[in-house]
């Protein structure tokens, strides 16, 4: 009898959360899609993710996500299977560490009908709207389905929120007036909370404790959501409330359901470009909205991780623009920097800076590829070149070179241009 057991770690401390133990299973299946062996939402996570192979007696880890799976700090595609290794999915993924036999805490339930257990959520699917690299996620516990019909464990883990210790002193499933409080990320500046207030989900968003003392963002994050509150586009999320606790800042914004284009892209693949150019067509409106308020908004963010596809047609728009970036701006990193214009990276942000980013998100959807892929030396200058990604129409060419121009004043001029660009290639 062969038996083996995948454990979920903590992501910060790494103790065993869950367990899921296999008897004479020659493939273990691991992903967010609800017909693995092992189910994970983790929004970085695929839908089939990783499988361990069994291989005569020995076993095989084989990495399927678009995303990555990693061991000891490395990206691997394919590799032995050790008694007691851990390995991640994704860079900033959940940890799982592999036993051959049954670790002794285990309790077993056999039936014949598919359990239900609880999954730790590593983050509510299709909703967090924070790249991988800047998700912290924290654990709470669900209960779905899994098709294992031998073994199974019990376990219900809650954690607490240990950037939030302002939680503890009241009540840990409320903020203010909102309750069933859970934290969906955690990035380098900002956190995003679930709650709920009279029957609607909502988003909570503040600041990290490091930076609540810090003017500057105070400041730019109570600006954003004075800002919010004037705007109304179906493209936007709507602004419910601000408030503070105790110095602790909150913008509450109505939840939008769906799934960021970086990871629509990570299950799906690029798309077409009639698809791609209709996205773009939605953005370059809500961006003509947002430029046309006095004085201008900028969103300073804008980039697939930002960009909804939503689960249900509440409005004329496929897409909702999220996460404006003036305080993230803060807490840049590489990942995002590769979408932006060169002036907004050297703190010059203007409204053609949002046009910039258009091009880059384009480049994305077409190609299914992070846009830094396509960065080079070209004519005196380092700069986006889309020349660089096989197969696209000359015309297609010329129109994102003229979006990414590295000087503003030779980018198109506002978005009812690159609109109309965009519509003469279709």
């Amino acid at each position: 009898m062969h038996v083996i057991t995948l454990t979920l770690l903590h992501p910060v401390q790494l103790t065993p959360v869950q367990h899921w133990t296999f008897e004479d299973s020659p493939v273990v299946k691991v992903g967010r899609s609800t017909d693995n062996h092992v189910v994970l939402y983790s929004a970085v996570v695929s839908r089939y993710h990783v499988e361990l192979r069994q291989v005569n007696l020995a076993w095989e880890l084989v990495s399927l996500g678009a995303n990555g799976t990693y061991f000891e700090g490395k990206r691997v595609l394919q590799l032995p299977v050790r008694d007691g290794m851990i390995f991640r999915l994704a860079r900033s993924g959940p940890n799982l560490q592999v036993h051959f036999g049954r670790p002794e805490t285990l309790t077993v339930k056999r039936s014949v009908e598919p359990a239900k257990i609880p999954v730790a959520a590593l983050n509510i699917p299709f909703t967090s709207t924070e790249d991988e690299d800047r998700t912290q996620p924290l654990l709470n516990t669900q209960t779905i389905a899994v098709s294992d019909s031998k073994t199974t464990m019990d376990t219900d883990v809650s954690f607490g929120h240990p950037s939030a210790e302002w939680i503890r002193k009241q009540d840990e499933t409320r903020i203010g007036k909102y309750q069933e409080i859970q934290l969906l990320s955690q990035g380098k500046v900002g956190m995003t909370y679930l709650g709920e207030r009279d029957g609607e989900l909502l988003l909570l968003k503040t600041l990290n404790p490091d930076w609540i003392n810090h003017p500057q963002a105070l400041a730019l994050f109570e600006r954003q959501s004075k800002m919010l509150k004037q705007l109304n586009h179906p493209g936007l999320p709507r602004w419910r409330d601000f408030f503070r606790i105790d110095g602790q800042p909150f913008l509450v914004t109505e939840r939008i359901s769906g799934q960021t284009l970086c990871h629509y892209i990570g299950d799906r693949g690029k798309v077409e470009l009639k698809q791609a150019i209709a996205w773009m067509v939605e953005v370059c409106e809500i961006l003509e909205y947002l430029h046309d308020q006095s004085p201008p908004v900028l969103h300073q963010d804008l980039r697939p991780h930002n960009l909804i596809y939503r689960a249900h047609a509440t409005s004329s728009y496929q897409l909702a623009l999220v996460d404006f970036g003036s305080v993230r701006g803060l807490g840049m990193d590489e990942t995002s920097a590769a979408y932006l214009a060169p002036e907004q990276k050297n703190g010059q942000a203007t409204y053609l800076s949002d046009l910039y980013a258009l091009g880059t998100t384009l480049a994305f959807l077409i190609s299914g590829q992070h846009p830094h892929l396509f960065y080079r030396q070209w004519r005196q200058e380092y700069r986006f070149s889309p020349d660089l990604i096989p197969g696209l129409l000359p015309q297609l060419i010329e129109v994102l070179y003229q979006l990414t121009e590295p000087n503003p004043a030779d980018r198109y001029q506002s978005a009812r241009e690159v609109l109309t660009a965009l519509r003469s290639l279709i």
